[in-house]
């Protein structure tokens, strides 16, 4: 198995140089082991930056890079310290090892929350910073000069007789240096790298087609592995007939493991046509009885007996109660699949003494310790290479490393390198989804249309429970179900909250946004039916109870400024603006949608968005993620819709699980807040208000209210209903 070391001087190799200079010292690796960050906040920078002879900087990223950009902007955080050459920068992603822990969750390395930036700005910025103070001493010591006056500038140490010498000729000598401490880092007004649009670092070879993504790991007399899974969640394997599949040109051979049944062969196809020939017979035990219908009939039931108060005031219960004008909706919201354009997958190696892992990986350090368990190996032994994701919306971060457990369960018995490989089938049918919810709410307000008492009662599956966040819980109470509800910014008067957590056969899984997808667009689509009322400016109509959070403030005005709705004009004839507002992962968003509706189908023609993230790293960087959220949010409120009829998922593929095409996707202008803050999070935030301001530009449209996702399939039914 290849030692820590000798994985950073590989690396090292493979990017075109040789590695003199920060090497990490090999230790052994064990599951849980906590950092040596937890407690002391010393990084070495050894971990983090290789520089070669020829000053080529490595910057190893501790997150997965899923299309998000983190390899760029965590590169700029390192580089702009460091005062390297940025066209000399290569971003490397890290091995498992409790040096690259999370700063916030220090027993894994993981990605996910939005966190990256957030967790690793003050981290990065300070191992660039040490770096580049280790250098300097090398040339200091090298010349016989005082360290007080060197400069960096561009990947070299300069003097005003000396002249300059390449980070690349000091390495060696200032990777002997003890570490200094409490390096200070750069003042903000000396920026050069923070706060540009630098060019993605991964772009040329995502557009050269040089990247590797999971799916593209090959290795040496590799066999291909596809899957017979149960056709309804919940259902046991009773027998199989694997007859025909041997047959199948290609096929190797079939193997039963747990409750599935695994066809290997010599190409994907070959055990793709294999597995669709095993004849498998299952005890479903009744689940044909469930539906989506039944299940959402079940929940709305389960609404008149929460079992938890995440928010409790009595006195918000009576007075909506006896409110006859009280404001009463009720929300339905289904099934999501993250549905990332690459499909699961894990290349495996094991050899009886050793395993080596290819994935996308976000919680390698969940992965390597399930995959040590399944192997009877210590962790030490198990290598986890995290590769290109292409997409994963949180579907890579599984709570129980479901499809690297099942590739490792595969290979321990064939002991050979194999690939696992999920059809788009396998993946829109193999749940972990955005869990179903219900959520019904009713409002009493004062003479200006403002809340004055609010009862919301919310009821969906749990995420966290039975996983490694569970500790996460509250009383019971999941935060991801009612987050975006029990937070709000708003000032909504006397507020009680009502939870219930059913549970199922159905897998759950955070989602991009994960609660606020739901809780966001009832929070916003309700406040908007306030202001109708109230026959208020939806934008102004929001200022008064957001008076407390000048960040929700800061981010109205720009709207307000930016945006038609906010100036008052009118749209042309047949559209409608909608406006809606949400904080999620610490960052307020506020979108301004122009939409109509086309042959009866909602079109969204323009998207204004706004942001309070802190400080902006890379801008292009941040727009796009903005962009990513809204489109992400388009397709999820549009068209997201898994739905199971008797027993079984029918949207099996994107005929039926649609998402936004190009030809779909609105103008959007995107604006931020000017801060100083340390930067926030951005590669969620941007879903949640979407859904909401279209519905609310529906509404202005139709007379309407959507109260029922997916939005095109409830507006067409409206549409039905009326003629």
């Amino acid at each position: 198995m290849t030692s820590r070391r000798e994985f950073l001087v590989q690396t090292g190799a493979m990017t075109g140089g040789l590695i003199i200079g920060f090497n990490l010292p090999a230790a052994k690796a064990k599951a849980a082991e906590p950092p040596p960050a937890a407690n002391a906040k010393v990084y070495p920078p050894n971990a983090f930056i290789q520089i070669d002879k020829d000053s080529k900087v490595n910057i190893v990223i501790n997150k997965c890079e899923m299309g998000q950009g983190v390899f760029t902007s965590m590169s700029q955080l390192i580089a702009e310290e460091l005062d390297c050459d940025w066209s000399r920068v290569v971003p490397v992603a890290a091995p498992v090892d409790p040096i690259y822990n999370h700063t916030m969750f220090s027993t894994i390395q993981m990605t996910g929350g939005s966190t990256a930036l957030n967790s690793s700005y003050d981290q990065y910025r300070q191992i660039g910073a040490t770096a580049r103070a280790m250098l300097i001493q090398a040339a200091s010591a090298k010349w016989q000069v005082e360290a007080s006056s060197l400069k960096t500038d561009k990947g070299f140490v300069t003097h005003p007789s000396k002249g300059r010498i390449a980070y690349g000729e000091l390495a060696e000598d200032a990777n002997k240096l003890e570490m200094p401490k409490n390096v200070p880092v750069k003042d903000a007004k000396n920026f050069k790298l923070i706060g540009k649009s630098m060019p993605r670092l991964d772009a040329h070879d995502k557009s050269y087609g040089k990247a590797v993504y999971g799916i593209d790991v090959r290795l040496p007399d590799m066999v291909r592995v596809m899957v017979v899974r149960p056709p309804m969640f919940g259902a046991t394997l009773k027998s199989f007939d694997a007859s025909e599949a041997k047959k199948t040109a290609g096929v190797l051979d079939v193997i039963r493991f747990g409750n599935k049944v695994a066809v290997v062969a010599k190409n994907s196809w070959a055990a793709r046509k294999g597995r669709d020939a095993v004849k498998a017979e299952w005890n479903t035990s009744g689940r044909e009885k469930i539906s989506s219908a039944s299940i959402i009939e079940g929940f709305k039931k389960d609404a008149a007996t929460p079992n938890l108060h995440p928010k409790a005031n009595p006195d918000a219960i009576k007075e909506t109660a006896a409110d006859a004008k009280a404001l009463v909706a009720e929300y339905e919201f289904p099934y999501l699949a993250h549905a990332s354009m690459e499909p699961l997958n894990c290349t495996v190696n094991f050899d009886g003494k050793t395993a080596e892992l290819w994935s996308g990986h976000q919680m390698p350090t969940v992965d390597r310790d399930t995959a040590a368990k399944i192997f009877g190996l210590d962790p030490s032994k198990v290598k986890v290479n995290s590769v290109y994701a292409g997409g994963s919306f949180g579907r890579r971060a599984s709570k129980d490393s479901d499809y690297v457990r099942e590739a490792c369960e595969i290979a321990k018995v064939l002991k050979k390198p194999m690939q696992l490989l999920f059809s788009r089938e396998d993946d829109m049918k193999g749940g972990y989804y955005r869990p179903m919810a219900y959520h019904h709410a009713r409002i009493s307000t004062d003479a200006k249309g403002y809340p004055t008492a609010w009862h919301h009662k919310i009821v969906s599956p749990s995420i966290m429970a039975g996983g490694a966040f569970a500790a996460m819980m509250s009383g019971g109470a999941d935060p991801t179900v009612t987050e975006g509800v029990t937070e709000s910014a708003y000032e909504l008067g006397k507020q009680q909250v009502d939870l219930q957590m059913p549970t199922n056969d159905i897998p759950t899984l955070w989602f991009r946004s994960v609660g606020h997808t739901h809780t966001g667009f009832v929070m916003e689509t309700l406040i908007d039916e306030l202001a109708h009322r109230a026959k208020a400016n939806p934008i102004d109509f929001r200022r008064p109870m957001l008076k407390k959070s000048s960040r929700h403030l800061a981010v109205l005005d720009l709207l307000k400024k930016n945006t038609p709705l906010g100036q008052g004009k009118k749209p042309k004839k047949g559209h409608a603006y909608g406006v809606a507002i949400h904080e999620s992962f610490n960052t307020v968003v506020g979108q301004v949608v122009e939409a109509s509706l086309v042959d009866g189908v909602p079109r969204v023609h323009h998207v204004w968005a706004a942001a309070h993230c802190g400080r902006v790293v890379n801008p292009e960087g941040a727009r796009t993620q903005i962009a990513g959220g809204i489109a992400f949010g388009m397709s999820m409120s549009l068209y997201g819709n898994i739905e199971i009829e008797n027993g079984e998922v029918t949207t099996t593929n994107f005929d039926k699980y649609q998402v936004v095409r190009m030809n779909e996707m609105p103008k959007i202008d995107v604006f931020f807040v000017p801060s100083e803050d340390k930067p926030t999070g951005l590669g969620e935030p941007g879903v949640p208000p979407l859904g909401a301001a279209l519905a609310n530009a529906i509404f202005s449209l139709t007379g309407k209210r959507v109260r029922k996702l997916p939005i095109a399939l409830e507006v067409a039914k409206q549409q039905q209903a009326s003629t």
